[in-house]
């Protein structure tokens, strides 16, 4: 089963109408405006709204879905940002991005490690960011959040191998997604100046790093650029 975890984006929407074909799909949002159902024809899909930031809440939602966790390929596209600069963040920024971000990455992955050792397989993959690597005015809380889950990533990566377990991070370029589209034009302009072919990237591309990730056990503890070559 394909775990989605922040379904919802329109990156979300693409990786999901791609890995139905493959297998059952669990996804959660935080806004079901924004999902796109799908008709699935061999396989089976489940939306579930969830709330990243109460443990209890994903306690519930993983007891629900018991049953039907096998095989997990758990994806994390999850994000909380806050665009502000550093001296203007409050508690309230910091808490709630990194609540999203980190914890409740780390608090997932506790509670389906059990579930992975005992079935040996598991493959965990979080989207990251070029972007957040690199630093930008106003992401301080983003990029920092998304440096964080690589260096969980890596660790995770050695701890669990033995169990067929690998955990990678899929580093994002820059994607003709509704995210992109609200960043100024002017910066989106310097953004897209970056890229070697000044084009941005098909988010099948994202699925095929996907693909290449469940399919191997010796892809482990890697952060992969799909960023056209910034």
């Amino acid at each position: 089963m394909f775990l989605i975890i922040g379904a919802s984006s329109d990156v979300g929407n693409e990786i999901v109408k791609d890995l139905i074909k493959y297998d059952d799909v669990l996804l959660t949002y935080r806004n079901k405006n924004n999902i796109k159902k799908i008709k699935p024809n061999k396989y089976r899909i489940f939306y579930e709204k969830l709330d990243l930031t109460d443990y209890k809440n994903i306690d519930k939602f993983l007891k629900k879905y018991s049953k039907l966790l096998k095989n997990i390929k758990f994806i994390n596209l999850a994000t909380a940002k806050s665009d502000k600069i550093i001296i203007n963040l409050n508690t309230i920024d910091i808490q709630n991005v990194f609540k999203v971000n980190v914890l409740s990455n780390i608090y997932l992955c506790k509670k389906l490690l059990p579930l992975m050792i005992q079935q040996k397989f598991g493959r965990f993959i979080f989207l990251t960011s070029k972007r957040a690597s690199r630093g930008d005015v106003g992401i301080s809380l983003y990029s920092s959040s998304k440096e964080a889950i690589s260096g969980f990533s890596k660790c995770l990566a050695k701890e669990y191998y033995d169990y067929n377990i690998t955990s990678n991070c899929i580093k994002m370029g820059y994607f003709k997604t509704k995210l992109f589209e609200k960043i100024p034009k002017k910066i989106q302009l310097k953004l897209i100046s970056q890229i070697p072919n000044k084009k941005l990237g098909n988010l099948r591309n994202i699925n095929n790093v996907i693909h290449a990730i469940v399919d191997s056990e010796y892809i482990n503890g890697s952060t992969i650029d799909v960023d056209g070559g910034i």
